[in-house]
């Protein structure tokens, strides 16, 4: 039975090669997406243990566990450590790594965005063995007036050496230094993207206002080991309030903080990964089930020449296995490549992953191996035992298509309606259920439960489906294609369900990812009618009262309206207060009001959020207490939902009298009539000059940013599903040319009836073109309508704020692409079916 087996692999080895590409193509996913994982961990290992080379031993806060990014309130480490530690015996070297906000000013005049944090400003420690990072060009600053920059922000701002560089230090007044070199501080997961200054330790201190060091570090004499080390430091006094480790420790403590984002992201891949794995198996058994049925003569002549229905049954395991095996060792070779362009991907749709050496691990290869022959092996279980039932008898007949018996129907339409039923439970009650995430997960539940009624219905709906797609074609070769695609509609079930899974969640995703940018652009049209909104840069400063002068006395603005916010304790509860100058109440802010008015809103009385009252036990015209024993009534009550609103609204003179801030949080700007945009933007501008550390935004730019990041997450969607759609790509090309094999003399004859190679070719192409049509239907239908839920649950979630969004242009997109890939698909087939031999094939038994 053996050698039947490789016999019988090496006569198909080209009717399996495409169901092996599926299988190589899933578990190269796999195997990309884990060595992903493993060079991300990697590079922040090497990376971190090159922050700690040379050190011995490292102080830092106790509360923050590990040497950290410090802001100005961060914990830190005080000079006076830093000379303890220096005369610890033993103690070759001892310097203080600081690390604060400094933000770095571009060659626009505003403070360069890079990344979620503002940019950071670290000394340059004397001992070079303990900097933890290199000079990638120039030198290091010899005065207190010159600083080196990172790398990448040079490169990206085409800073040059020896030009004036500005920085603004905690209190906001923006500082000049020459730049004299730059940093390379290879992978550093806190800083992702940000610019990083390097100072001198005295001026770094100066410019970040910390009043201490992150960390102190040590390097130890020779001849003393880290622990021992440690040891004596742990003997300083006071030193207890400090946490001390090992220069091992530290790598390892920081490196592991890292690891966790790294194992975050590489799940969310491999959700996608295995889905690349779904549609591989559905190839798979489509593959054999087909294979099967045209072997039933010779499986039936193996039972007639004694083989077992086990023998047989074992025998369609180990080619099933073989394939799997030798599919899956290239797609783990391939996983290598897919991690490379998995690293490019991501970087280059924005994400901060570290780049480093590709990381091949012993455990990559058997879980890709393992997945790939166990997915082969479990799509091929039921084809097999199909195998095993075909009679000795049948060797002496002809082969007959399967066909769709009525208890095969009535099993499936039962298997259907209970699924659907189930499914539709699901969903509405998830949609019932939306205070929480349980909603959602049901929702999603619900959608695979329904995908598995659709399975079911599958060979019952395809027939007067691909009667209908018909019509869309006339002339003879569009009847044919018609009436070979409904010959067996297991079949097309089978090979158009892996389309339909990759069509469905891209719908699902553009439905909800679309509706999200409906949703907040809507929000900020009905509650937000601003121009502008200026505010303050991610260095933690305000908007200055100078500032807000200015833009209230240009005649080119009409509302100019600060807006005020911090957290403090009202009836005992921490809670965000906050004050919009009155200008803008009902016309730039309009909340959906639950009673009483905002104009209300005066000395000593409030409007509270509707979402905590109960938090705050109180209700309309009663008393809130805010800290310090400061009484207000409360007059009105307004649904926050979609609004950034606080949870208690005072007066603006209130607020600034009890709590003196030092600027507003933001303002909120209008235009005044009948001034140009241009105008208005100008007045706008050169108001906010002369502070770098001010953004003014626009809702036409937050809109143009909020549709640019839509496109990204679809595009990066798209991509990642796009291999999926690929592998069921090739479940219908293989189908096709496993077809035209089978149907040789079918073809042959209706060749010498007059079928042109031309028409032949358009049938064939036809027929792929209908089968997309059947994936993209049932797809579009299952994405939008599931997409719908979801986003209807979201809605009712939030208090009916948000509307649905269905992109029609980017679903027909998709459906044009996939009936363009399906032709693309089918070229090969048909040219195979065109050009066999009319003679040979009638003659082939």
């Amino acid at each position: 039975m053996i050698k039947t087996v490789l016999a019988s692999l090496r006569y198909r080895k080209a009717r399996l090669a495409l169901s092996g590409l599926a299988i190589c193509l899933g578990v190269a996913f796999v195997s990309g997406t884990l060595v992903l994982g493993a060079s991300m961990t990697q590079a922040y290992f090497d990376s971190f243990a090159a922050g700690a080379k040379n050190v011995s031993a490292a102080v830092s806060p106790v509360s923050t566990g590990k040497y950290r990014l410090g802001g100005i309130t961060a914990p830190s480490v005080p000079p006076t450590v830093l000379q303890q530690v220096s005369g610890v015996p033993g103690v070759a070297a001892a310097v203080g790594r600081l690390v604060g906000q400094a933000p770095l000013i571009g060659g626009n005049g505003k403070v360069i965005t890079n990344g979620e944090q503002p940019g950071f400003g670290i000394n340059v420690p004397a001992d070079a063995a303990l900097r933890g990072f290199t000079v990638a060009s120039g030198h290091l600053p010899d005065t207190a007036s010159q600083v080196v920059v990172d790398k990448a922000t040079a490169a990206d701002q085409h800073f040059t050496l020896g030009q004036t560089v500005r920085v603004v230090d905690h209190n906001g007044v923006v500082r000049a230094f020459v730049l004299v070199g730059t940093i390379d501080l290879g992978v550093n997961h806190e800083f992702g993207s940000s610019t990083v200054t390097g100072f001198q330790t005295p001026a770094g201190l100066a410019v970040t206002g910390r009043p201490g060091y992150d960390a102190v570090v040590a390097r130890a004499a020779p001849g003393v080991s880290q622990a021992a080390l440690v040891a004596r430091i742990h003997s300083l006094p006071h030193i207890s309030a400090y946490q001390v480790q090992t220069g091992s420790q530290l790598a390892t403590s920081e490196a592991n903080s890292a690891v966790h984002f790294t194992q975050q992201f590489t799940t969310v891949i491999l959700v996608f990964a295995v889905i690349a794995l779904i549609v591989a198996c559905i190839v798979i058994y489509n593959t054999f089930t087909i294979l099967i049925a045209q072997r039933g003569r010779e499986l039936a002549l193996l039972r007639c020449v004694g083989a077992s229905r086990r023998q047989v049954f074992r025998g369609m395991l180990a080619e099933s296995a073989v394939t799997g095996l030798v599919a899956s060792a290239v797609g783990v070779l391939a996983g290598l490549g897919l991690g490379w362009g998995l690293q490019r991907l991501f970087a280059g749709f924005g994400a901060s992953i570290p780049a480093g050496p590709l990381v091949l691990t012993p455990v990559t290869v058997l879980v890709s191996m393992g997945a790939g022959v166990l997915v082969t092996v479990a799509a091929s279980l039921l084809p097999a035992r199909s195998a095993t039932r075909i009679a000795p008898v049948a060797a002496l007949g002809e082969q007959v298509e399967p066909k769709v018996t009525s208890r095969a129907s009535r099993l499936r339409l039962a298997v259907a309606v209970l699924s659907a039923t189930l499914g539709i439970l699901l969903t509405v009650n998830g949609m019932h259920n939306v205070a929480g995430q349980a909603g959602f997960l049901e929702i999603a539940a619900g959608g695979c439960v329904c995908f598995v009624a659709v399975l079911a219905l599958g060979p019952l709906i395809a027939p007067p489906v691909l009667s209908l797609f018909g019509r869309l074609f006339v002339g003879t070769t569009a009847r044919l294609a018609t009436a070979n695609a409904r010959r067996n509609p297991h079949r097309v079930a089978a090979t158009t369900a892996a389309l339909t899974i990759g069509i469905t969640l891209m719908s699902v995703f553009t439905v909800i990812v679309s509706s999200a940018q409906a949703s907040t652009s809507a929000s900020i049209s009905r509650h937000y009618p601003i121009d502008y909104d200026v505010q303050p840069g991610r260095g933690g400063q305000s908007v200055p009262p100078q500032v807000i002068r200015a833009l209230q006395a240009s005649p080119k603005l009409g509302i100019v309206a600060p807006q005020y916010d911090q957290r403090t304790a009202v009836n005992g509860t921490d809670v965000q207060v906050g004050a919009i100058a009155r200008s803008a109440l009902g016309l730039s802010v309009k909340p959906a009001m639950v009673s009483g008015t905002l104009a209300s809103v005066g000395a000593g009385t409030a409007a509270v959020d509707s979402s905590q009252l109960r938090a705050l036990r109180v209700s309309q015209g009663g008393t809130l207490v805010l800290a310090g024993g400061r009484p207000v009534r409360v007059t009105a009550v307004y649904n926050g939902t979609g609004v950034a609103m606080p949870d208690v609204l005072l007066s603006v003179g209130d607020y600034v009298r009890w709590f003196r801030p030092s600027g507003a949080d933001d303002v909120l700007i209008n235009a005044a009539p009948g001034v140009p945009p241009a105008g208005s933007r100008a007045a706008v501008d050169a108001a906010t000059a002369s502070d770098p550390l001010l953004e003014v935004l626009t809702t036409a730019d937050y809109r143009a940013n909020l549709a640019g990041k839509v496109n990204q997450v679809l595009a990066l969607f798209g991509t990642l599903l796009g291999l999926a759609v690929l592998i069921a790509l090739f479940g219908i090309s293989n189908t096709l040319t496993l077809s035209v094999i089978e149907r040789t003399r079918e073809s042959a004859l209706m060749r010498a009836l007059g079928l042109t190679r031309g028409q032949l070719r358009r049938m064939l192409l036809i027929e792929a073109v209908l089968m997309a049509l059947l994936a993209i239907a049932v797809g579009i239908g299952l994405g939008a309508a599931f997409g719908w839920a979801m986003v209807r649950a979201f809605i009712d979630s939030s208090g009916g704020e948000g509307m649905l969004s269905i992109p029609y242009a980017q679903i027909a997109l998709y459906a044009v692409i996939g009936v363009c890939a399906a032709v693309a698909a089918a070229v090969l087939p048909a040219r195979r079916a065109a050009r066999t031999s009319v003679i040979a094939a009638i003659t082939d038994n």
